[in-house]
């Protein structure tokens, strides 16, 4: 089991609390509700499903785990070198890396990163950046999966929680419906690599093009 103070850290990490920002970003969902591809429940646990098993979602817990195994800073650098290039469109990208790097900033409170990471002019993808930070405290990888696959989905729920509007009770639900989704894509990414990285969701990668041009926005991406 995990130390409590160790469990403290990680539920610091995870919070939406956690200063990287990620409210600001809906990963396109905010077009996807204004075209109407996302108008409720149901449609809201379609779309972040579909990300889980196919899509972006799936690939950045691949990224997370090629991360956290990575031995040395010139592996570490080459899983960031390519979670910047799977980013699909400019919005993604500034997404990935701008958390990330936030998430970096913020960690070093902690003192718990080696100088070599923290000091390396690179550009940190989100899971990338979650990878190594939490391996380098200790945690399990099968936990570091799970937990930053869930901090993703409630950002997206919460974002649509605002946007469609739902009422709270109704994200509860999404969330609720999508927990087994979660488990059984961290099952699932436990035998991949980065030869595996890769989506299918195109619309959800339009929509994130869409949105650098939608008239009206509340959300950076």
């Amino acid at each position: 089991m995990m130390h409590a103070l160790q469990l403290t850290r990680l539920l610091s990490w995870l919070s939406p609390a956690f200063p990287t920002g990620g409210f600001a970003y809906s990963h396109g969902l905010e077009w996807a509700i204004e075209c109407g591809d996302v108008t409720s429940v149901v449609t809201l646990v379609e779309w972040i499903d579909s990300l889980l098993t196919y899509g972006s979602l799936h690939t950045d817990m691949i990224l997370l785990r090629a991360a956290w195994r990575a031995e040395t800073l010139d592996e570490m650098y080459s899983v960031a070198q390519e979670g910047c290039a799977l980013s699909s469109s400019r919005e993604r990208f500034e997404e990935t890396v701008k958390q990330g790097e936030a998430f970096l900033r913020a960690v070093k409170v902690w003192d718990c990163l080696p100088p070599s990471v923290t000091t390396l002019a690179v550009r940190w993808p989100l899971p990338v950046m979650y990878g190594v930070t939490l391996k380098a405290a200790g945690f399990d990888e099968d936990v570091a999966a799970l937990g930053c696959a869930h901090v993703a989905v409630s950002a997206l729920v919460s974002a649509a929680v605002r946007l469609i509007p739902l009422g709270q009770t109704d994200g509860l639900r999404a969330l609720s419906a999508l927990e087994g989704r979660m488990a059984a894509t961290v099952t699932t990414t436990q035998s991949l690599t980065l030869e595996d990285a890769g989506g299918l969701c195109f619309r959800s990668d339009l929509a994130a093009m869409h949105h650098e041009t939608q008239e009206t926005r509340l959300f950076r991406t």
